[in-house]
């Protein structure tokens, strides 16, 4: 179970929030975003990039962004790399009355470019508010 699940949900259900993902330093804006809970084909402990995932269940992005996110696609993908950058997703969110910043801690699990966009597909790790 993923804490601060109970804030990934709103996020999930938000209506016109705006996203940005953060690599390292660099910030791509993110054009179109769906979160949903799903379950994951891993049926016992398994350990991906020092990563290990035990839950059955997962929050999983898809996000869609400009093409210049694509040259830093080859250092996030869970695939070949034993050493994989984690993807920041941010956004604010009113609760209790006051803005707070909601920060998505994913890894990519693929990536699909198309013309004009790249669509990330991520498993969120950890939800942290501000």
């Amino acid at each position: 179970m993923i804490e601060n699940e109970d804030v990934i949900i709103k996020v999930s259900e938000g209506q016109n929030l705006s996203y940005v993902i953060t690599i390292e330093e660099k910030s791509y804006p993110v054009q179109k975003i769906s979160i949903v809970k799903s379950k994951i084909p891993v049926r016992e402990p398994t350990m991906r990039g020092g990563v290990y995932f035990t839950d059955v269940e997962a929050y999983k992005v898809k996000a869609t962004t400009d093409l210049s996110i694509t040259n830093e696609i080859p250092k996030l993908m869970l695939g070949p790399n034993t050493d994989f950058k984690p993807i920041l997703i941010k956004t604010s969110l009113k609760i209790g009355g006051k803005d707070s910043l909601v920060t998505m801690t994913t890894h990519l699990t693929n990536a699909v470019n198309t013309k004009e966009t790249v669509e990330l597909n991520l498993i969120v790790d950890k939800v942290d508010l501000k």
